[in-house]
């Protein structure tokens, strides 16, 4: 029987040992790969189904290489890792909507108050808008009233020309406080015209910023047509939640910049807008108080003027009635001495003269028969005469300067009264078409 020779015992390790290790090191890096993939699955709703290539090798493989560098398991590896499980929840998708419903809605949430405020801001525009609007009006009235009050003036200027005569139509103290009147009141007219075009450019500027504060509004609210009205900040104005103007602006977030520089530039014009009503309400009381005053002025110059030619004129009127009373007087005493003329003059015919008045009565022949001093008879008669003739062309001269004299007094009279009353038309003129005391400038 032959016997049957055993095979010698094969080595432990038959393969070259650089071929062993390049195995083994593509191993390590298919582990740590496969490590790396383990730990992105837990954001993945995916399951490996395959066992890892470390379960597929050799036991001897296992036993000598991998063992030192592989943990024991994928969800201890992970455990170690801060993972509480080797896969993601399943709730995972529900998870991430509520993360991003809770985002949104923190975000609308934020960008309602700041639409409540932008339209509260822009509601605070237009009501300042109306009051500066109400204070252009009562301005524009005032201005009414000074251009009304400069056409009096210039209708009192011109029916104080219509006095009758040079002498009532000179320049006087009435017309120069008329004339200080109208220029008053064309510098006042002036100053309100600028203050009026100021007041129309700040209600322009109020109502760019409403628009832009609208718009901005309106771009805003565009994120928060899913959220119920109910409670909206924009709704309730008394609201608990601090300012915008205090947060802090971002580009990405429910205050951006562009709300903050609208909110601001609204604000600032606000604020002038009220400075401007508040100077607006001061010179128009002091120009109210200004134009009374020329107004009055004008009006107690004229009244003084109209006392000062009704005096005159009573005056006049008095010295009229003495001078006429003087001719009376004078034409009295004209007729006394013409009588007395007459009388020193005899009658026409020598035949009505008496006896006792005769030249060649019986006494003055006698009287005549001697060369001695002639009797004074005729000579007074003639110095008579020739007196009385005199003092009647004096007479009637003066007269005749009385006459003139009335005349004139009679026609100045006249002028005095045409005068005042042609003054006081322009005093009731002026009163009934200028009353600054019913324009009020009310507190808003």
């Amino acid at each position: 029987m032959r016997g049957v020779f055993s095979a010698p015992a094969a080595p432990v390790s038959v393969g070259d040992q650089k071929w062993r290790d390049r195995s083994l090191s593509s191993i390590q890096r298919a582990q740590r790969l496969v490590l790396q993939t383990h730990m992105d699955a837990l954001q993945s709703p995916a399951r490996y189904r395959r066992a890892p290539l470390s379960s597929r090798l050799s036991n001897s493989i296992r036993l000598e290489t991998l063992d030192p560098i592989r943990p024991k398991s994928t969800g201890t590896t992970l455990y170690s890792l801060g993972v509480g499980g080797p896969f993601p929840s399943p709730a995972l998708r529900d998870q991430s909507a509520e993360v991003s419903i809770s985002l949104a809605g923190k975000y609308m949430r934020g960008v309602r108050e700041v639409e409540g405020w932008l339209r509260r801001e822009a509601g605070k525009v237009t009501q300042e808008a109306t009051k500066l609007q109400h204070q252009r009006e009562r301005l524009e009235k005032l201005l009414w009233s000074f251009r009304k009050a400069l056409l009096v003036n210039q209708q009192s200027t011109d029916g104080r020309k219509c006095r009758p005569a040079t002498t009532e139509t000179g320049r006087d103290g009435a017309d120069l406080l008329l004339s200080h009147e109208r220029k008053g009141l064309n510098k006042l007219k002036q100053k309100m015209d600028i203050i009026l075009k100021d007041t129309l450019t700040q209600e322009q500027a109020l109502a760019h910023c409403s628009r832009q504060l609208l718009d901005c509004a309106l771009e805003r609210s565009s994120v928060i047509e899913l959220l119920p009205q109910l409670g909206s900040p924009s709704k309730n104005v008394h609201t608990s939640s601090s300012s915008p103007l205090s947060m802090k602006p971002d580009s990405a977030g429910p205050y951006t910049p562009e709300c903050k520089e609208v909110l601001e530039s609204s604000a600032a014009e606000l604020q002038k807008s009220q400075q401007l009503r508040e100077s607006i309400k001061q010179l128009m009381c002091d120009a109210i108080i200004k134009q009374k005053n020329l107004h009055y002025s004008a009006n107690e110059g004229l009244l003084k003027k109209i006392a000062e030619t009704v005096n005159l004129q009573h005056h006049l009127t008095l010295s009229s009635a003495a001078t006429k009373q003087a001719i009376n007087r004078k034409q009295r005493q004209m007729q006394s001495a013409s009588y007395s003329h007459g009388r020193v003059l005899g009658p026409v015919s020598s035949e009505d003269l008496f006896c006792r008045e005769k030249l060649d009565r019986p006494v003055m022949q006698v009287y005549g028969r001697h060369q001695s001093w002639l009797l004074p008879e005729s000579n007074l008669l003639t110095q008579g005469n020739v007196t009385l003739k005199q003092h009647l062309e004096s007479a009637e001269k003066a007269v005749e300067e009385l006459q003139v004299a009335r005349l004139h007094l009679d026609e100045d009279t006249y002028l005095k009264r045409a005068a005042a009353s042609v003054d006081s038309s322009v005093v009731r003129l002026r009163r009934r078409l200028v009353r600054p005391k019913i324009l009020q400038v009310t507190n808003t």
